[in-house]
């Protein structure tokens, strides 16, 4: 969604052309949203909502002319979604969907789209997300990898005492033998985490991730009346894989990887 038919504020007294003002759109949440007291967003305006029908585009006013993209800006886009994700069911929007004013935000974006829009709302009322993540820890898991893998132990004692000219064979042997045993490993926690969470959440996605100590990030739809057994599954999971890695719950956030379809205005 990109910039059209900016709206140009005037200075009166001097007859000229002061600001360039467009509408940035964070959301699409149900129509009786109330907002926060006080939530602001880019460039700290307030959000507001712009109705239409059952539905409405959470909006912020922002002063064109600047390049967009910064840190700050994204960190902003995701307050203000996860803020109102706290409230009640919400469409995260991709972040830099900017229009001219409140007239095209119905036009172009609700309109055309609004049984799409309250369709996903009725789907996500009543959930949230949680991402959990886990991390090896390296050095146990490089350990247990060793232990149980004699072939593995063989290599790593006989290179140990060579250079890397002399053994470089027996390296890249090493080193095929070692990612494949880590990538059983993984499916094998991956699925038990998963297996320990499933039960308690309406969905999940897993996403994928090209760490050396990654073991798994999944994504969980999580329904209001799942959140404490789904809690207390993701503390049975860390206290599982404690002294092998740790477990990291993110959340309660909207639902980012939840929202259907690959249409290019949500997120």
């Amino acid at each position: 969604m990109t910039l059209t038919q900016p709206k140009v504020t005037t200075d009166e007294a001097a007859g000229e052309a002061a600001v360039v003002t467009a509408r940035y759109v964070y959301a699409i949440v149900p129509a009786d949203t109330v907002v926060p007291a006080g939530l602001k967003g880019i460039d700290d305006a307030p959000v507001e909502v712009v109705p239409h029908g059952d539905i409405a585009a959470a909006v912020g006013t922002l002063v064109t002319g600047r390049a967009y993209g910064r840190r700050e800006d994204l960190l902003a886009h995701n307050r203000v979604i996860d803020t109102l994700a706290k409230r009640g069911p919400v469409v995260p929007v991709r972040f830099g969907s900017v229009l001219a004013d409140a007239e095209l935000v119905v036009a172009e974006l609700l309109a055309p789209n609004a049984e799409f829009f309250a369709g996903v709302i009725d789907e996500l009322a009543g959930h949230q997300q949680f991402v959990l993540r886990a991390r090896y820890d390296e050095e146990a898991v490089l350990a247990e990898i060793v232990s149980e893998n004699p072939e593995i132990a063989r290599l790593r004692d006989q290179t140990r005492e060579l250079t890397v000219e002399a053994s470089w064979n027996e390296r890249v042997r090493l080193g095929e033998l070692v990612a494949r045993a880590l990538e059983v490993k993984r499916d094998v926690d991956s699925s038990a985490l998963l297996d320990l969470l499933a039960p308690h959440a309406a969905s999940w996605n897993i996403r994928s991730a090209g760490e050396v100590d990654h073991l798994v990030d999944i994504a969980f739809l999580v329904a209001d009346e799942q959140r404490d057994g789904f809690e207390a599954a993701a503390e049975q999971a860390a206290k599982r894989l404690a002294g092998r890695g740790r477990v990291r719950l993110v959340g309660p956030t909207a639902p980012y990887d939840f929202v259907p379809g690959d249409e290019p205005w949500v997120s």
